[in-house]
């Protein structure tokens, strides 16, 4: 292993003008002994020597400024010995700079140290890199199935696997992913109900249990926090923390830029840590209880549009098109014993409450499923049940790549009826360019 400098100062006759002058400043250090081409360092004055390296020097001036270089280049043979040559390098760079202070640059032409460094490093972090990849693969194959990857992911990152390029039909996913975003599935804070919702629950005087949880499902959450840290004791931002020091230090290895032994050694540190935790949080997957509920919002939480921006929207076309259907529109206003639906359509004597979802084709029936068994209570509920002519659930399907059929939804909702008298209605439909609803 070499390492090669270029130390530049200005060209002072008197001090330090050649080769013997630069020797004797370094022999000054008590920790360095020189002798012939050859250099010692020992870590105490009186200390045995931890390491000799090859030692030359070569200097001339900078003939277009007034300035001189020294070019000095150590070499040891002895790999095992790297840490050692590495503080012997660090102590030359560190005394060389005390020529002339302020006005000296020490330039590494050839780090060698930073290079075996940055080679020990690598199968470190991929050990770690591909732990996680486990863990989340893991994760998300349980909570949401085979499926996951097109689930639960946000539509950006997945562009980023369908366009890898290696055709290996076995290759998981998240190997399509770099780095940093394997973090976003564990880590990115997401609220599991919308603004709307928490809307309609606020201005009750009386909560019970249910609405005290529903509220706290606000407050933004990763999955981390809600499925991870209390089963491992390892808080979010702590992971998260450590997770993106190994990226940048990551980035220094992927982009051939050499490192130091203090990093070298935070990377050991980071990685072991981390290699730690995840472990625990592999051997605890069987722990974790996802509802439908749970795993719906998994699914819903890695779209990449607001929930409640389209949710807002759908419920503003729906209304809409009832309004061009001849209905006399009345949004719900918040204390209304109405709120559990989003507005009140009147036609020829008839009062239908109309409630508004958005879903993806392939989550329809799990997310109806889970919704008509969670609001059915709180309409029968409603003293103005008995008043009303029907009850309009309609579902704005979102667009996707699922290509599931619509005849398959239809069936679906006669089976999610078979439970409902003809009191309650399912319709569907979807936004067109325009964002105007349209019914299938």
């Amino acid at each position: 292993m070499k390492t090669e400098f270029l130390i530049l100062m200005p060209d002072d006759e008197a001090f330090c003008s050649n080769k013997k002058a630069f020797i004797d400043f370094l022999k000054v250090d008590s920790l360095i002994s020189i002798t012939g081409n050859k250099i010692n360092y020992r870590k105490t004055p009186k200390g045995k020597d931890q390491v000799t390296a090859k030692f030359r020097v070569e200097t001339d001036k900078v003939k277009s400024n007034n300035e001189r270089y020294f070019l000095l280049v150590l070499e040891c043979e002895q790999q095992s010995q790297i840490d050692e040559f590495s503080e012997l390098s660090e102590r030359i760079k560190s005394i060389v700079e005390r020529i002339s202070p302020g006005a000296t640059a020490v330039n590494t032409l050839w780090d060698g140290v930073g290079r075996i460094y940055a080679e020990k490093a690598y199968p470190i972090i991929n050990e770690v890199e591909n732990l996680m990849r486990r863990l989340i693969a893991k994760f998300m194959l349980v909570t949401v199935g085979m499926n996951w990857s097109k689930d639960a992911i946000n539509p950006e990152l997945f562009k980023k696997i369908e366009k890898f390029e290696d055709e290996d039909p076995y290759i998981n996913d998240l190997h399509k992913l770099d780095f940093i975003h394997l973090s976003q599935v564990l880590f990115e804070k997401k609220r599991d109900i919308s603004l709307e919702e928490l809307d309609r629950l606020l201005p009750k005087t009386d909560f019970n249990e249910e609405d005290k949880e529903r509220i706290l499902r606000y407050i933004p959450r990763s999955n981390w926090e809600k499925y991870f840290s209390s089963l491992v004791d390892e808080k979010n931002h702590s992971l998260e923390r450590k997770w993106e020091l190994l990226y940048k230090l990551r980035n220094k290895v992927a982009h051939n830029r050499n490192v130091k032994k203090s990093e070298f050694d935070q990377i050991k540190g980071l990685a072991s840590n981390i290699k730690e935790v995840i472990g625990k949080a592999t051997a605890k997957l069987g722990e974790i209880d996802i509802n439908e509920e749970d795993r719906e919002l998994i699914i819903f939480s890695y779209r990449s549009e607001s929930p409640s921006a389209i949710g807002y929207q759908s419920e503003m076309a729906v209304a809409e098109y009832y309004a061009r259907s001849g209905y006399e529109v009345t949004p719900i206003p918040i204390a209304s014993t109405y709120q559990a639906f989003d507005f009140i359509a009147l036609k020829e004597g008839k009062t239908i409450a109309v409630e508004v979802k958005t879903s993806r084709r392939a989550s329809f029936y799990p997310m109806m499923r889970m919704l008509l068994k969670r609001t059915t209570e709180r309409w029968l509920e409603h003293p103005e049940y008995e008043g009303l002519s029907k009850i309009h659930l309609v579902c704005v399907l979102r667009e996707d790549e699922s290509d599931y059929p619509i005849d398959q939804i239809y069936f679906k909702i006669e089976k999610l009826m078979e439970d409902f008298g003809d009191k309650v209605e399912i319709h569907i439909g979807r936004l067109n360019d325009e964002n105007a609803y349209t019914p299938f």
